[in-house]
């Protein structure tokens, strides 16, 4: 009888054990999937918005954030109505552009949606990229504009860097300014015609656009590099730097003054085609990713 209580007994500890054990893995386990579904989860911007960033940051940080500090009304100077200025303290993680030194715990300036004196997100143990320029002071970061951060991902970081040197190359295409000229060619066939179109950037190099039709079949798009319009070119790739100059700083409308020296007719079967290759390109969508 005492062997067999005695057995019990082992029996009961070594369940325990072993219940103990599994908890403590899939607690673990746990942590860990959570880790993992917050760095999935955070929310992938956009191939616009990031170029926004990267083109216009002198330098760009990976951040830990510390803690969030209010920032009293009176001592917020230009704060919107509805907005709640706070200083985050954050740790660098690393300095992923920018020649200048960053401090190990730096701060920048926030402003949030919120009545003043609003509690502030739990962002501790956060991790965002941050947008924007350091001066004077190695602690201090300039954010490029209160919205000019992201949510932190191996991704979204893979996608920073790669968008930084992409328009960082000595190939990296120009800015675009605007529509110098346009002409337009009917062909010898009704439904037959091409369009050509000059563009004006910001360096003086020579873009041009142009776009075949024939009929019966679907028109040509093509995006020529160079003072020879390329028969062969093509329509570059969606999210790529050249994508994202002429979806983004194309004119919405074909201006007026590019038509000069164009018929009625021509100036007509221009800006339709001007109208196609715009669609074709797809939307320029910049619109800054949620942070909560």
């Amino acid at each position: 009888m005492k062997d067999r209580v005695n057995n019990l007994r082992c029996t009961i500890r070594a369940v325990a054990a072993l219940s103990l054990a599994t908890t403590f893995v899939v607690s673990t386990n746990a942590v860990a999937a959570s880790r993992q579904a917050a760095v999935v989860e955070a929310p992938r911007p956009s191939y616009a918005r990031v170029a926004d960033l990267v083109i216009a940051s002198p330098a760009i940080a990976h951040v830990s954030v510390k803690k969030l500090t209010a920032i009293p009304a009176e001592r917020a100077p230009g704060l919107e109505p509805g907005m709640q200025r706070f200083l985050v303290t954050a740790d660098t993680l690393s300095l992923i552009r920018g020649n200048d030194v960053l401090a190990r715990e730096a701060s920048f300036l926030i402003d949030l949606p919120g009545a003043t004196g609003a509690k502030p997100p739990n962002w501790k143990g956060r991790a965002f990229l941050i947008f924007g320029k350091v001066e004077q002071r190695v602690d201090f970061f300039q954010l490029l504009a209160s919205n000019a951060l992201i949510s932190w991902s191996r991704e979204n970081e893979e996608m920073v860097r790669r968008v930084a040197r992409d328009f960082a190359a000595s190939d990296a295409p120009p800015l675009i300014e605007g529509v110098d000229s346009v002409f337009h060619v009917a062909g010898a066939i009704q439904g037959e015609g091409e369009t050509q179109i000059f563009l004006v950037t910001g360096d003086g190099s020579p873009i041009s656009l142009s776009i075949v039709r024939r009929p019966d079949e679907q028109p040509h798009f093509g995006v020529s590099l160079g003072e020879i319009v390329d028969e062969a070119a093509a329509m570059p790739e969606r999210n790529t730097p050249l994508w994202y100059r002429l979806a983004c700083s194309l004119p919405a409308r074909m201006p007026p003054s590019a038509l000069a020296g164009q018929t009625s007719a021509e100036a007509s079967a221009a800006a339709r085609d001007y109208a196609a290759f715009q669609e074709a390109l797809g939307p320029c969508a910049r619109t800054p990713t949620p942070l909560d």
